[in-house]
């Protein structure tokens, strides 16, 4: 066998730290206002981590990505208009409210460009997912904002489970555990 390309460079699994579910303090780094293939509008923001054991998780992160197409991972979609056509999302919402309550006399003014540099309070929760080889996973996932001074004692939100299957592989119809998720988002 001879040695693979990129052997010595490469990290091994399981050698990363992970972000544990609940509040973290973070700042908004970049804001982009895009939109789905059916017109939904959603900011997309990325954020890193301000403070703390897990300061600047996402540029240290991006930091040790070794690969040629590497991307910035702390991503989140927020989309802004509810479910229900000409009704706000609640998660935007709440994400405006948190950043306006964690940066004094700020008060956004729907230019997504002035929300860079804020700071506010993300909890986290894991999320269930099948992995490559087919077996549950679980990684971690912006879920809503708060505060930046109470994001130290936000409550962790319990794991948004993998809806279940039946034995012929249909969805159980009466399984609600994904109730509250949007699930149009991008990627």
């Amino acid at each position: 066998m001879e040695k693979p390309q990129g052997y010595d460079e490469a990290q091994a699994f399981g050698e990363f730290e992970t972000l544990p579910a609940g509040g973290h303090k973070c700042i908004i780094k970049q804001v982009k206002s895009e939109k789905t293939q059916n017109g939904k509008e959603y900011l997309k923001i990325a954020f890193d981590i301000a403070e703390g054991e897990y300061k600047d998780f996402y540029q240290k992160k991006f930091d040790n990505d070794t690969r040629e197409d590497k991307k910035w991972s702390g991503v989140w979609p927020v989309f802004i208009e509810g479910y229900n056509p000409g009704t706000t999302n609640p998660r935007f919402k709440g994400l405006i409210t948190s950043v306006e309550s964690s940066n004094g006399n700020f008060k956004f003014d729907f230019d997504e460009q002035k929300l860079v540099g804020k700071k506010v309070g993300i909890v986290f929760r894991e999320e269930e997912f099948l992995n490559f080889y087919g077996d549950v996973s679980t990684s971690v996932k912006p879920f809503y904002a708060v505060s930046y001074d109470k994001a130290d004692e936000a409550k962790v939100p319990n794991v948004k489970k993998m809806q279940q299957t039946n034995t012929n592989n249909e969805t159980n119809d009466m399984d609600f555990t994904n109730a509250d998720d949007n699930d149009d988002l991008p990627f």
